[in-house]
């Protein structure tokens, strides 16, 4: 299938009676967590428009679009959440849709910490079906990581500094993120921490479950001395 081909099918979907009733009832849970909080609901973002913030990412690409744009402040932490399409192309020539409902979070303090990933190996498709510098980091350089952290995820760094990425994500630290960040991909980068769901229609309960681990895991870093 070509992108021609597989835009084409997409273009039917959106129009499908089923499709839009889902589409508005994202928006309304999206506007009125925004609302809630004193967030600004933008909904679509054109990527190329620069009168808005670009969430970037491993995600970002030339070709994703971005729904229910929305940003604000909370806990002093600036906040940024969007809904993101994108039609990867796999080496083997398949072309696949992904949805992602990411969330962001501005760390205040500004410093060095490297360029970190953290997937579960049966959600990692976004990440091999690109190209990237990041690597897997071979885990226990320092100290013995939990079992279940080790056959569920996986962390990627680039190749240079992965004994860092050890320091910060330590055992300690991947016991927590195994029980409160389950079911999300966490990145790192640019003094931003990433969370995402592979998920096209968050619920409430997500977006704010989302908000709260979010920031707790921005203040845990923030703490953290700086080189």
């Amino acid at each position: 299938m070509n992108r021609i081909t597989h835009k084409a099918r997409q273009t039917v979907h959106r129009v499908s009676p089923s499709h839009i009733v889902r589409r508005y009832s994202t928006r309304r849970v999206i506007a009125k967590f925004a609302t809630d909080l004193g967030f600004v609901y933008f909904g679509y973002l054109d990527q190329y428009d620069d009168e808005h913030r670009l969430l970037r990412g491993i995600t970002a690409s030339k070709t994703h679009d971005d729904y229910h744009y929305t940003v604000g402040t909370y806990k002093s932490y600036d906040i940024a959440l969007t809904v993101r399409r994108d039609a990867l192309t796999y080496p083997d020539k398949r072309i696949k849709d992904h949805f992602w409902t990411i969330m962001t979070i501005d760390l205040h303090s500004e410093s060095e910490l490297p360029h970190i990933y953290m997937s579960h190996h049966k959600i990692r498709d976004e990440l091999l079906a690109r190209y990237t510098t990041l690597r897997p980091v071979v885990l226990g350089t320092f100290a013995t990581y939990p079992k279940k952290f080790i056959d569920n995820y996986e962390l990627y760094a680039p190749l240079d500094r992965t004994i860092e990425v050890q320091q910060i994500v330590t055992p300690e630290l991947a016991q927590l993120l195994m029980h409160y960040f389950a079911g999300m991909n966490l990145e790192l980068v640019d003094d931003t921490l990433y969370l995402y769901v592979t998920e096209k229609h968050p619920t409430r309960a997500l977006l704010e479950r989302m908000l709260s681990t979010g920031v707790w895991l921005a203040q845990l870093l923030d703490q953290k001395p700086r080189s």
